[in-house]
């Protein structure tokens, strides 16, 4: 029988199960972590279950992608620094390629087209997981008057202040260490609200990779809080982004599998074309990649520091204040008639009451929109 602790694995074998992982794994970080802990745990025995539950701790503290973390260190414990590349990339690959084309046919058939009908019913679902993961985030969140003051502070300072939405995020997480600590709050955020005030003249691809590369390595919350900030720079800030693209590349991202950050892919082609697609995937990925391989140098330290759980934890109640946002305003692409909103509705049921699995209730709104296509309703 396989020893987990010392179960070296080949590059080619890692990366064979990583692409299929990357291929199958429909239903967002949730499902990707069950499938990795069932398959190496407990069918591969390529990992033991503390070395599983010690890297996903790790993982969670750090910025970007959860599940895309979990592989990248999975394969550095299998593989070394070269095996946590294979992983990662392999994982996020096929999800990169599936939105490339499904970008390229959705800009080239335009929006009142085949496709469009297709993601009618995707939209909804879409919408009403968003909401789904803003209180599943929330809910460990909210442990006493402070969270719940910088939680009600940071939606109307989402909605209303047009400064970086990460701005607000790091000043999130100062003011609860603040809280914590009673110290000044104005002499801690001051000079960051100088700072933040800047934006994009014009779409180049240099531009939207810096933007994502930003995000990848401030982002926290997984990929709804992604949408937050897609929302408050692409379409509020930098304009690149009509209301009904952000849904539209928040459908597609729900709708494929593998990492929900390759909406980033979506958002690159729409606004720079394909070497705009390549460079928003790597800009956004990218910093998971330098977290992981170095953070047994950093993170190691820093997971005993409780000043640091207090901040990232402030910092996590702006992006559910983002999200809510967020979902507020797609909600006017999303919910455009009496069906779409009872889309939502049953899947916010079958969310919060039957527990059924993302993935089926994205094929089911794949399901209705097809079909009012066929029937041309």
């Amino acid at each position: 029988m396989n020893n987990p602790t010392d179960n070296k694995q080949t590059l080619a074998t890692l990366a064979a199960y990583f692409l299929e992982l990357g291929l199958i794994g429909f239903g967002g970080p949730p499902a990707h972590l069950a499938m990795m802990r069932n398959d190496l745990v407990e069918r591969k025995r390529w990992l033991s279950p503390e070395q599983f539950n010690e890297d996903l701790a790790t993982a969670n503290l750090l910025p970007g992608p959860t599940s895309t973390e979990m592989a990248i260190y999975i394969g550095q414990r299998l593989g070394g620094v070269p095996g946590a590349i294979v992983s990662g990339v392999c994982f996020i690959l096929p999800a990169f390629l599936i939105v490339l084309l499904l970008s390229v046919l959705y800009v080239q058939m335009g929006q009142l087209t085949q496709l469009e009908s297709w993601l009618y019913g995707i939209k909804p679902v879409a919408l009403a997981l968003i909401i789904h993961g803003a209180v599943q985030l929330a809910r460990p969140l909210l442990l006493g008057w402070r969270e719940w003051t910088v939680f009600l502070l940071s939606i109307p300072i989402v909605f209303v202040v047009r400064i970086d939405i990460l701005l607000i995020f790091v000043l999130s997480g100062l003011i609860l260490w603040v809280l914590y600590h009673e110290l000044d709050v104005s002499r801690v955020s001051a000079g960051f609200l100088v700072s933040g005030m800047s934006a994009v003249s014009q779409v180049s691809v240099w531009a939207v990779f810096w933007t994502f590369l930003k995000i990848g390595a401030l982002i926290y919350g997984g990929g709804f809080a992604l949408i937050g900030i897609l929302q408050q720079e692409l379409v509020l800030g930098n304009g690149w982004l009509t209301q009904q693209q952000l849904i539209d590349g928040i459908a597609i991202g729900q709708a494929t599998p593998g990492p929900v950050f390759t909406t980033a892919t979506f958002v690159g082609y729409i606004v720079a074309g394909w070497l705009g697609a390549v460079l928003a995937t790597i800009g956004i990925f990218a910093p998971a990649f330098v977290f992981v391989i170095v953070e047994h140098r950093l993170m190691g330290w820093l997971k005993r520091v409780p000043a640091v759980k207090i901040f990232l934890r402030g910092v996590n109640l702006a992006v559910v204040a983002s999200i809510i946002v967020a979902a507020g305003q797609l909600g006017r692409a999303a919910l455009i008639d009496g069906l779409s909103v009872l889309i939502a509705c049953a899947t916010l049921l079958a969310l919060f009451r039957f527990k059924i699995a993302a993935h089926w209730l994205i094929l089911a709104g794949v399901v209705i929109g097809v079909g009012r296509w066929v029937w041309g309703l």
